[in-house]
């Protein structure tokens, strides 16, 4: 009885091109299951290998890892599969099934064609695809079919994750066994730092540097960033006010989070930096603001490096000319405005404010993400723009670019998402926030009122889905 219960539950996942050109390493992804790859799948890889761009490195790399498990094996027991670190097997097709002009419909055909093979084992035959209209023909042909979750976060709406920000209500100060006192109180450049300890049953499941506020009756002005957790005691650090008090290169936070942004972006513990929200919100104009301030004033960087993924909202322009700052530079648009704005007084006359900005770009070097890899930066502020549009493995590769004294810090919208097989869930901006966010040098914040204008506000407000 047993045996025949894992029968049932042993399933053998088909997989398409474009889930081994978003993760080459998917095939040792699937546990204790077999995975199966159609004749038609190899064919479009090697259609795709050749270029720098991602997909053709990842194609590429799919092919040796391909090549590598064959090599390793007696080719006479290909049929039967090849083991799999991951407990289960792979598969090639082996049997001959026309050929048909679309792709998609042949691997469809193919998988059909294994789900009446292998029903008398009990397995189930899965097709795995990141091609939403892939899983909408494989259903119509009765094909279970599902997308390649395995880089998926869960909980892209927990406010509590995502958000970055815990309120603490009237009832919570409330709550029996909650006591506050302060730890200590030190002299510091930017005033005086007070560190609360605040011991709760509700503070436990509360992760490191996160934004802790309060709009109770008693504690309106409560604003204050999670430093550890320990048990049911939470330490607790002020932030310094930069709505009324400070300013970054004259910008001044206009809300709470903006004041948490500005905070934890000009924090020397903070190595990593992720701050998402709508279009408005001021991510670009805050991060540009506290980078000229940690260049120019303080001189904790060397220089401002900048750096997105050139994936375009409508049609694409096309080639560019021109060496690497030229090509990357209509990306830039966003960082070009923000440095307009930060670059001097409205009362300037226009020669003062092109000179402003001239003076202001000589310490902003823009890059390319595409020859990112190899690189090093050392005692560099590296702003990552637009960072919804990266994958997994394209967002750890450009972390990773680090040096000593280096701060990374990775802007985005997930709502304006313009790469193919990305969502909210598979973007690597989202995976960056849930891998890091138990680290004790990151720190994460949600931006949700719009300040750009009258105008942004209402559309942030009215064309959302």
């Amino acid at each position: 009885m047993v045996e025949s219960i894992q029968a049932i539950k042993k399933k053998l996942f088909v997989l398409d091109t474009n889930v081994l050109m978003h993760e080459p390493e998917s095939i040792y992804k699937f546990e204790e299951h077999d995975v199966f790859i159609p004749l038609r799948v190899l064919e479009e890889l090697d259609s795709h290998k050749r270029g720098q761009n991602e997909i053709a490195r990842n194609a590429r790399q799919a092919h040796r890892y391909l090549d590598e498990l064959l090599s390793a094996i007696d080719l006479k027991n290909l049929a039967q599969g090849i083991p799999l670190k991951s407990g289960g097997k792979l598969h090639f097709q082996t049997f001959e099934k026309d050929r048909e002009r679309v792709a998609d419909n042949e691997i469809i055909t193919v998988t059909k064609q294994l789900r009446i093979d292998k029903e008398d084992e009990g397995i189930s035959v899965v097709l795995v695809t990141k091609d939403i209209n892939m899983r909408i023909k494989a259903c119509v042909h009765g094909i279970i079919s599902e997308d390649y979750r395995n880089d998926q976060v869960a909980n892209v709406s927990d406010e509590s994750q995502f958000g970055g920000q815990i309120e603490i209500t009237d009832a919570m100060w409330e709550a029996p066994g909650t006591d506050i006192k302060i730890e200590r109180e030190d002299s510091a450049d930017v005033g005086t730092i007070i560190v609360y300890q605040i011991t709760a049953p509700w503070v436990g499941n509360w992760t490191a540097n996160t934004h802790i506020y309060s709009n109770s009756s008693s504690n309106k002005t409560f604003r204050g960033i999670l430093r550890e957790v320990e048990g049911q005691c939470a330490t607790i650090e002020l932030l310094p006010d930069f709505e009324s008090q400070y300013h970054c290169w004259g910008i001044q936070a206009k809300n709470k989070e903006q004041n948490f942004a500005l905070s934890v972006l000009t924090d020397p513990e903070i190595d990593f930096v992720t701050i998402a929200g709508d279009a408005g919100t001021g991510k670009t104009l805050l991060t540009l603001a506290a980078a000229l301030q940690l260049v120019y004033e303080d001189k904790f960087y060397d220089e401002i490096i900048v750096t997105r993924a050139t994936v375009p909202m409508g049609e694409d322009i096309g080639f560019l000319p021109g060496e690497e700052e030229a090509k990357i530079e209509p990306w830039m648009g966003a960082i070009t405005d923000a440095l307009e704005t930060l670059s001097a007084s409205p009362e300037g006359n226009d020669f003062e404010r092109k000179s402003g900005v001239e003076f202001l770009k000589s310490r902003v070097k823009v890059k390319s993400s595409s020859f990112m890899r190899g690189r090093s930066f050392s005692d560099k502020f590296f702003l990552i723009d637009e960072a919804q549009n990266l994958t997994a493995a394209q967002m750890h590769g450009l972390i990773s670019r680090a040096g000593p004294g280096t701060k990374v810090v990775a802007i985005g919208n997930l709502k304006q998402i313009d790469t193919p097989y990305l969502s909210a869930s598979t973007s690597g901006f989202s995976f960056a926030i849930d891998r890091m966010r138990n680290w004790k040098h990151y720190a994460h914040i949600t931006l949700h009122s719009v300040e750009r204008s009258r105008l942004a506000d209402y559309v942030a407000a009215n064309f959302s889905d």
